[in-house]
């Protein structure tokens, strides 16, 4: 695997004077390298530098990585399928505000369209499941993209037109969509702000986006430092605050009207947060801790 690393400006104010704030590296995969959390001196965006180069970044999602895996069905899932209506069932009932799936599958008439079905865009799709949750329930037309081969292969399997890009390239017309929603994708983009400025230019006027991404300034980032799980150094390349993430899509063009924190997201399941922080603290240590997860349910 190449260590080729880039020392990036600030993708957001483009300042270079950066504030250096710990090291990390990849505790999940165990990926080679080690790379510095640093923060912009001038606006606080917070980012990895130095970084992989473009061109090898995709060596560090392997093939376990959960949103790339190759669709499968088995016996099991039946069971997987019974808790992903219980979990959408919890998550609708606190976020139908603010969680993309359940405020645009409410909403379809809102952005009804004259002789067509309203159109959304899902920047870096995965496996398409939020898609495919969306399809049954409104009368929405879906879209994706995504930068990984097999999650492009899943998602069209699961029936949306999804195609082979990044954010920063999306290969639609001015205008085509009325709405558009990314959930923990800007963080991976190596220019969100190219990537919002390509999200402006397919949203036609009056459209709709919903933008969600790990919170890059919080308690268990100040407590756990570079053990704390969602850092995942270098898939995560940017950590956006409410601030930065504000000042990024208003920049952009868009008129921001909430900004939300999904504690309802993470209050039943930690696994992505604390369990797997105190994990990787204990493998340090040299303590083979493994903490029990609840098995088959999917981030929707």
């Amino acid at each position: 695997m190449s260590l080729e690393l880039e020392t990036p400006v600030c993708n957001l104010c483009g300042h270079a004077g950066q504030r250096p704030l710990f090291a990390v590296k990849d505790r999940r995969h165990g990926g080679p390298g080690e790379f510095q959390l640093v923060e912009c001196a001038s606006c606080s965006l917070r980012y990895l530098s130095p970084r992989p180069i473009a061109a090898t970044i995709h060596a560090w999602y392997p093939d376990r990585y959960k949103a790339y895996r190759k669709t499968q069905r088995s016996r099991r899932d039946g069971v997987k399928e019974l808790f992903d209506d219980l979990w959408n069932s919890y998550l609708s009932r606190f976020l139908a505000d603010s969680y993309p799936i359940y405020y645009f599958r409410e909403r379809a008439s809102d952005f009804a369209v004259a002789g067509r079905a309203p159109r959304i865009l899902d920047v870096a799709c995965g496996s398409g499941y939020k898609l495919g949750y969306l399809r049954p329930h409104a009368a929405w037309d879906t879209y994706g993209v995504d930068f990984n081969a097999q999650a492009v292969e899943n998602a069209r399997a699961a029936g949306a037109e999804v195609h082979l890009t990044s954010g920063e390239r999306l290969p639609f017309p001015d205008g085509f969509f009325d709405a558009v929603m990314s959930w923990h994708s800007l963080e991976h983009h190596y220019s969100p702000k190219a990537t919002m400025s390509e999200v402006m230019r397919v949203l036609r006027p009056g459209g709709y986006g919903i933008f969600a991404v790990p919170s890059g300034n919080n308690l268990g980032l100040r407590l756990f430092r570079s053990y704390w799980g969602p850092l995942e150094a270098p898939r995560h390349l940017y950590h956006f605050s409410k601030e930065t993430l504000t000042r990024l899509v208003s920049e952009a063009g868009l008129r921001v009207e909430r900004v939300f924190h999904d504690f309802s997201f993470y209050g039943l399941f930690l696994d992505e947060e604390i369990f797997d922080s105190l994990e990787y603290l204990a493998r340090d240590w040299g303590i083979p801790l493994r903490i029990p997860r609840v098995a088959g349910v999917s981030s929707a």
